[in-house]
């Protein structure tokens, strides 16, 4: 909604001037004759105020969009015309910035664009899966039923995420504490320790030495190794915007022990659920991998869906081109095939999806039980390193005080 000032002309010839809020003028000038003025000038309010730091610093969450959705299915579902179910949306939403949004939606909406057009206009929040299924589910009419599908896509998207910070969140604190453990053994302990050992013109063990000299580097060189973390991660990350840095990388995450055949676990449910998805919702399979290949998250395989698309575009079965990709495990391949030699490709994209779905979140509850013993080995050897680099030497300083 907006506000607009306007200049109208009563039934006996006076002027009139005043404010209105509506959704666009066209709205405004229709309330105006249904009060029985003649519109003579309609002009949106601009508001000269500081903007609303609340809208950029309150993002919309995967929570905020299927609780939308779910509510946009609700008005479909009940016949109630969308603009007007979207406004009425917009009054119950919490969240500010969607509120916004939605309300810039209706304004879309009235003056004649589509629903799926005036996502468009809001591609951070509403992906192109999403706009794409809305924008299918508009055209066949069936916009309920893709709705449903919709939410099951977020969902799924959703309760991956969540699993994969829960597992990793006791990996990152352990490493974390080491870090932190380690940094003030260096910079508080190991000064006096070295004071002591200085002094007594004693060979120091090997581990001492080592420990002596970080602490000497951080000591007198913490601004060059400041300065190299900062430079490496903006290399790092100007390496991954590149689009060939980025495949590389992505190709690395896949290659990593323990974490990559979770990673790979994960894009292939993504990719199995969302062309099920696309592909009931009646997208045709070569624009439904050029989506996929968009929102699997991972450009390695990307590259490799893409490629897959224009083979298939030339008349290739989509399961041979999965076997040629030499991406997608055995078992892709072979479900795939028997679905196209079937004639049921959703049914078994469906099966796919939810075997991967469930080996996923098997996978990624039992993440943290695969770490832990990576953790536990790193972690004794540093309490090792630290306990030989710190008593050898008294061992070594008590035999020479015996000796004497």
């Amino acid at each position: 909604m907006a506000n607009f000032t306007y200049k109208a002309q009563k039934e006996d010839g006076s002027k009139i001037t005043g404010s209105i809020v509506a959704s666009s003028s066209n709205a405004a000038a229709v309330q105006l004759e249904e009060l029985g003025y003649i519109p003579i000038a309609i002009n949106e309010k601009k508001e000269r105020s500081l903007p609303d730091l609340n809208l950029f610093l309150t993002p919309v969450n995967a929570e905020d969009l299927i609780f939308f959705t779910r509510q946009l299915r609700t008005v479909v579902k009940s016949g109630i015309p969308l603009l007007a179910g979207l406004e009425a949306i917009s009054e119950q939403t919490e969240n500010s910035r969607l509120k916004k949004i939605i309300s810039e939606i209706c304004c879309e909406v009235d003056q004649g664009k589509s629903f799926s057009e005036a996502l468009s206009k809001f591609p951070q929040v509403f992906s192109e899966v999403y706009r794409n299924m809305v924008y299918t589910g508009e055209m066949s009419g069936n916009l309920q039923n893709i709705l449903e599908r919709l939410i099951l896509v977020l969902e799924f998207n959703r309760k991956t995420k969540d699993n994969l910070k829960a597992a990793m969140r006791y990996p990152l604190i352990v490493v974390i504490a080491l870090c932190i453990a380690f940094s003030f053994l260096v910079t508080l302990v190991v000064p006096k320790f070295a004071k002591i050992f200085a002094g007594s013109q004693m060979d120091l063990p090997f581990p001492t030495r080592v420990l002596i000299g970080i602490n000497y580097m951080v000591q007198n060189y913490w601004y060059y190794i400041i300065g190299g973390i900062v430079f490496g991660t903006i290399f790092l990350l100007l390496f991954i915007r590149n689009k060939s840095g980025r495949v590389a990388f992505d190709r690395t995450l896949l290659n990593i022990p323990i974490l990559g055949p979770v990673f790979l676990k994960i894009y292939m449910s993504r990719f199995s659920y969302m062309l099920e998805a696309l592909s009931r919702s009646g997208v045709p399979i070569v624009n439904a991998l050029e989506i996929v290949s968009d929102t699997v998250g991972n450009e390695y395989i990307a590259g490799k869906v893409r490629g897959m698309a224009e083979k298939v575009n030339t008349g290739r079965r989509i399961s041979d081109t999965i076997r040629e990709s030499g991406v997608f495990p055995p078992l892709v391949y072979r479900m795939i095939s028997t679905g196209e030699d079937a004639g049921s490709l959703d049914e078994m994209l469906h099966e796919v999806a939810d075997y991967y779905a469930g080996e996923t979140d098997y996978t990624v509850s039992r993440l943290s039980s695969y770490i832990e013993p990576v953790l536990t080995i790193a972690l004794g050897l540093m309490v090792l390193f630290l306990a030989l680099a710190i008593f050898l030497p008294w061992w070594d300083m008590i035999k020479v005080f015996k000796g004497g």
